[in-house]
């Protein structure tokens, strides 16, 4: 929730109030240009503007070098200007699914959230991103280690539709299960 600070006392938590309220209300104090820099830190999207991106899920992949490839892919998008382009091309039809809603708040977003890569619209997306990603690596000058990672991603993952959650929800008698955990044998 909102945490209205206050020099010389306890902070105060108006329940459910939102910062826009408290601008329109201007109750309990009106806040200030410092309230709303404090504000902004509490908010956690997925991706958040610093002066650079701040990708939070790139600590929550597994193993010690689970970084490399979210870094790849995203130095290759944004530094590569024929990897930006195919990207925007392949992401641009999923804005109609945002209804023109912002995230969280719209369809695409949930649909991301609970469908991830077995959705055939993002799963295409994502699959021609990491191609265009994996295709500017060595353009950009990215070692064998970094491509063959996005490679081994790419095929591993993303072409098939799952993340490396679903690993987790793979039977120990080493049959694969598809995303989600829908059991599949190759």
């Amino acid at each position: 929730g909102m945490c209205v600070r206050n020099d010389g006392g306890p902070w105060d938590v108006p329940e459910g109030m939102t910062f826009r309220e408290w601008t329109r209300n201007r109750a309990p104090r009106p806040p200030t240009r410092e309230d709303l820099d404090y504000h902004l830190t509490t908010l956690f999207p997925p991706v958040r503007p610093r002066g650079h991106l701040e990708l939070r899920m790139i600590d929550a992949q597994p193993g010690d070098d689970g970084w490399i490839v979210p870094l790849a892919v995203t130095a290759a998008l944004f530094d590569d200007p024929e990897a930006t382009e195919t990207a925007y091309r392949a992401v641009k039809p999923l804005a109609e699914r945002t209804l023109g809603l912002p995230g969280p708040h719209n369809p695409l977003y949930e649909d991301a959230a609970r469908d991830a890569l077995t959705d055939p619209e993002l799963r295409e997306a994502a699959v021609t991103c990491f191609t265009a990603a994996l295709d500017a690596l060595p353009r950009l000058g990215a070692t064998t280690e970094v491509t063959d990672a996005v490679a081994g991603y790419l095929e591993r993952y993303v072409r098939r539709g799952r993340c490396p959650a679903d690993d987790l929800l793979d039977p120990p008698d080493g049959a694969s299960r598809g995303p989600h955990g829908r059991e599949t044998r190759s």
